[in-house]
């Protein structure tokens, strides 16, 4: 049995008639859910803290104590949840998007032990939620938010100091998504959804333009995901050079590995700002564009071997700008066969437009999430910016989508 279940209650005994039947909880239930809140941001931080103490073991650093991996091992959970590290002028805001969306769904999982207990049959409390389902929510996300606590706590032990103001982030709006998925899922099997949800109806366009948007995702973040590891393969002499030069050792090259696989997909958001023509910044001064790349001292992380030579790009390369030119004409291609054939052209034209802005949005928005600094002065800005990479991509998905949506009125009158 595992702690969670132990938490959870329910040992069986024998009732009257030799059957098993459940006892009562070993806790009471607001206690329960508040412990299990604790275990689930505890386990969670136990997934960074047993790699980073091993590393540790196998090549320690004179001087260093037990504190040191421990209190590295907590910034770097927060890290993940969106925290931000560093003091003076330095800052680390870098989340790996794998690590930071393994840590939302283990939370989630982690609330639905909570919720699946909780009474979905009693009364509403302000038409949105069972007052049960409400309150076992919060007693939840009040243990999360202890465990982030006693992980703040453990950074004053490492090297890797914590901004303060950013623990707002793994307090609130990590624990806040774990909710909404565990929510989502108990949704399923019960009625949970009061009637103030109810005024949350999405207009027919973007209901329609959902499933157009999603695989148009898909496909963008695929292509640039290619992309990386197409120039991966391309200039995989100099990776080897550069994780040979980290003498990082055998459990320490394991580590660097993984967390390079952990940042593929915000590699992939780069490279997809490469693509549509904003293009990204390993450091400052060293933009890599279609139209070519600027020199810089480059961080000692391996994958960054894979950027192209600084110096002028091949004009033929510009022409790459077409790839989300193609992929907002998929886009307009699934969101005719979303809607009824002979519907009108605005319906189509909006339906495209719609799907294409959420595909664009979402780009933003995780490209934020993902931050852009490794430290001071020349590190402080890197990656895509997602303000510009929004915009482009959203020019350029409609471009396509529209040109799609026109061949197919254009074909219809004739």
């Amino acid at each position: 049995m595992s702690v969670l279940e132990m938490l959870r209650g329910g040992r069986p005994a024998d009732d009257a008639d030799g059957e098993e039947s459940p006892a009562a909880p070993w806790l009471p239930y607001s206690a329960r859910d508040v412990l299990l809140g604790v275990a689930t941001g505890l386990l969670s931080l136990l997934v960074v803290v047993v790699p980073t103490v091993l590393g540790w073991m196998f090549d320690p650093r004179p001087g260093d104590s037990f504190a040191d991996p421990l209190g590295a091992a907590a910034s770097l959970w927060l890290l993940v949840q969106g925290a931000h590290l560093g003091a003076g002028a330095t800052t680390v805001a870098f989340v790996p998007l794998v690590l930071g969306a393994l840590a939302v769904w283990g939370a989630s999982r982690g609330a639905s032990r909570v919720l699946d207990t909780a009474d979905v049959e009693d009364v509403f409390v302000a038409d949105a939620l069972p007052r049960s389902v409400a309150s076992s929510a919060g007693r939840w996300w009040l243990g999360y938010a202890l465990a982030v606590a006693i992980a703040a706590a453990l950074t004053l032990l490492g090297s890797l100091p914590l901004r303060w103001l950013s623990l707002v982030v793994p307090l609130l709006v990590a624990p806040a998504l774990a909710l909404v998925l565990a929510l989502r899922r108990l949704a399923r099997d019960a009625d949970i959804l009061g009637p103030r949800f109810d005024v949350f109806v999405a207009p027919e366009a973007v209901r329609r333009a959902w499933a157009p948007a999603r695989r148009g995702l898909q496909v963008l973040l695929g292509v640039g995901l290619l992309l990386v590891l197409l120039a991966v393969v391309v200039s995989w002499g100099s990776v080897t050079n550069l994780h040979r030069e980290t003498g990082a050792g055998l459990l320490g090259g394991i580590l660097l590995v993984l967390a390079q696989l952990a940042a593929l997909p915000n590699l992939a958001l780069w490279a997809l700002s490469f693509l549509a023509g904003p293009g990204f910044s390993v450091v400052e001064g060293a933009h890599t564009s279609l139209t070519g790349s600027a020199g810089g001292l480059m961080p000692l992380v391996p994958v960054l071997g894979a950027v192209p030579e600084p110096g002028p790009a091949p004009w033929v390369l510009r022409l790459l700008v077409l790839v989300p030119v193609v992929v907002g004409g998929h886009i307009g291609r699934r969101a005719l066969v979303s809607v009824a054939r002979l519907s009108s052209l605005r319906t189509k034209a909006t339906v495209a437009v719609v799907a294409c802005t959420m595909v664009a949005v979402t780009v933003g928005v995780l490209d934020g999430l993902a931050g852009g600094s490794l430290g001071a002065y020349r590190l402080s800005d890197i990656g895509a910016p997602a303000l510009w990479l929004s915009l482009t991509v959203a020019l350029e998905l409609v471009v396509g989508a529209l040109a799609v949506v026109a061949w197919d009125a254009w074909r219809l009158r004739r």
